[in-house]
């Protein structure tokens, strides 16, 4: 079977791309290769941030592979959500920071691969739907969950029930993208964005991270409760120890990402 997933490290940063003409539809070895690559990317040392993006600039990603799909029946379309979710959900989970770089058509499970990115940037020609219900199912892979708490429930409705498409513009006057620039300009604003990150301290980073999510899944409580904690990780890390230090040195901290 083709591999439609490559990965690659440049300075710091861990580069998945996928690669599936004409549109780039995710099949159930991309998911399968996601997973492989995420492991990857958290247990090499040299990795600081991962970037996702799509091959092109028609589509980022279009969607699963509908011809792949047609084949299933409902075991293999619950061993396809299976494999899908958890890779969807490994992403969401990282430590180290993602970012989808949408270079155009985010549809269906592209939507919503960007959706469990921590950070999203994309060209000004970039179109955001979750079109399920015209095919007379629903998102299957977190749209319903991970837009909602975004946007809040009444965008998301008019976005999932009412099948309404977002341009880029709209997308991030929502505050769902960080940035929206020139498609030949996508690339260089992903190490931008990726340095900038990469300039921060590892371990802070990622209890910030865990702690943000925190925010919107339980009570108040325990969100405060696990942001206690994972203060005290970050308070405790070199890093930590090495930015209060240099706050009350007047110098600039070097951190060293433990």
């Amino acid at each position: 079977m083709t591999e439609i997933l490559s990965y690659s490290v440049y300075e710091g940063v861990a580069w998945i791309e996928i690669d599936n003409p004409p549109v780039n539809a995710l099949n159930l070895s991309g998911f399968v290769a996601l997973l492989s690559h995420l492991a990857t990317a958290e247990e090499d040392e040299r990795v600081r941030v991962i970037v996702i993006t799509g091959n092109g600039n028609k589509a980022f990603v279009a969607g699963i592979d509908v011809k792949e799909v047609l084949t299933f029946g409902r075991e293999e379309m619950v061993a396809f959500n299976r494999v899908s979710g958890s890779a969807l959900r490994r992403l969401e989970s990282m430590r180290k920071p993602v970012i989808a770089v949408v270079g155009g058509i985010a549809y269906g499970a592209g939507f919503e691969l960007a959706l469990a990115c921590d950070f999203r940037i994309a060209a000004e020609h970039a179109v955001f739907a979750l079109p399920e219900l015209t095919l007379g199912i629903i998102p299957g892979g977190g749209g319903t969950q991970r837009l909602t708490r975004l946007i809040g429930e009444a965008r998301a409705k008019e976005i999932i029930m009412l099948g309404r498409s977002l341009d880029a513009a709209r997308a991030k006057e929502l505050g769902l993208l960080c940035e929206v620039c020139a498609a030949d300009a996508l690339r260089e604003k992903a190490h931008e964005l990726a340095n900038e990150l990469m300039r921060r301290p590892a371990v802070a980073l990622a209890e910030a991270k865990r702690a943000i999510h925190a925010a919107l899944d339980g009570p108040l409580e325990e969100g405060l409760m696990l942001e206690n904690e994972a203060f005290l990780t970050a308070f405790a890390s070199a890093d930590g120890r090495e930015g209060i230090a240099a706050f009350a040195e007047k110098r600039k901290p070097v951190f060293v990402g433990r």
